[in-house]
């Protein structure tokens, strides 16, 4: 398996995503290889207190398109949602399971959208799913992948206002 290769047809998909439908959703898209993977990265940028870190290690909510050399050898196009170190992420009082479980909740409605998603994770892994790998079609399976997580981007910021941390006007 040729990481490059994958970058290429990675950031071809990137090239094909509606360019209005991204704008009006806030969302922003990386491309790179981290960890030994080609990835695609969804996020808005206050889903993360750094959001330019590649990979995230600090707090941050991200949507993620993956292949390494397992998914490779197993013929799949792994994808999932992260939310790591939530009780860190600047301007909320957040406590993982609780965002998780209401997350999950409103994910209900759309997850027959959704190819072998499931949702059965400790609260880091919002969701996460797999698709079939064929290279003739990756660059459509990954723009309905993304195509996917705009409509249901809302579900996080619905979520996460829950948790926004209250002010005081003394």
């Amino acid at each position: 398996m040729n990481l490059e290769d994958y970058l290429h047809k990675f950031e071809n998909s990137v090239k094909a995503v509606d360019a209005k439908a991204l704008k009006e959703s806030g969302l922003e898209i990386q491309t790179g290889i981290w960890l030994n993977s080609t990835v695609i990265r969804l996020q808005k940028k206050h889903w993360a207190n750094n959001p330019n870190e590649q990979p995230h290690s600090g707090s941050a909510i991200f949507m993620g398109i993956w292949i390494n050399q397992q998914a490779f050898s197993n013929r799949v196009l792994n994808y999932n949602i992260h939310a790591l170190r939530l009780r860190q992420l600047n301007g909320y009082a957040l406590q993982s399971r609780a965002f998780a479980t209401s997350f999950r909740e409103k994910f209900k409605e759309f997850e027959n959208k959704w190819e072998n998603v499931s949702v059965q994770f400790a609260p880091q892994t919002l969701m996460e799913g797999k698709i079939t790998l064929n290279d003739e079609n990756i660059e459509k399976d990954i723009l309905n992948i993304v195509n996917n997580f705009i409509e249901i981007t809302p579900l996080i910021d619905e979520t996460l206002l829950e948790f926004k941390k209250k002010t005081t006007n003394l």
